[in-house]
């Protein structure tokens, strides 16, 4: 009996967890800034677990303070994830000190096409960017 509880609460577990990292997946991605301001870019990654974000000023992890607000643990800043009208995540407002950033997620396919393990496939079929 030992055995079978522990086992439902493992699968539980497991459950659980990959339903946490499917709903982090809506966040990755790159996110842009107008020019002028401390980043042109953010990148937001899954790392160990936890949300990532990562530009020229550093890195930071984000700790989930409700759903699509995140505290930006390194810098004690705030960031607000967008939504458009489909529910996607769409954007991002990061406010830290007297500083606030707002940016916008850029397209799936732009971003996976800038990714550089894709590189092989734009030589292939002579995609420019």
């Amino acid at each position: 009996m030992r055995k079978l509880a522990l086992s439902v609460m493992l699968f539980f577990a497991f459950v659980f967890s990959k339903a946490q990292d499917t709903t982090l997946n809506e966040y990755v991605g790159t996110y842009t800034f107008p020019e002028g301001g401390p980043v042109t870019t953010v990148d937001i990654k899954i790392e160990n677990g936890s949300l990532t974000a990562s530009s020229s000023a550093g890195s930071s992890i984000l700790e989930r303070v409700s759903n699509d607000t995140f505290n930006l643990v390194a810098y004690s800043g705030m960031v607000y994830f967008t939504r458009d009208s489909l529910k996607k995540v769409n954007g991002i407002k990061i406010e830290v000190q007297d500083t606030i950033l707002e940016g916008k997620k850029e397209s799936l396919d732009l971003a996976v096409l800038n990714d550089p393990k894709y590189a092989a496939w734009k030589r292939k079929h002579r995609i420019t960017i």
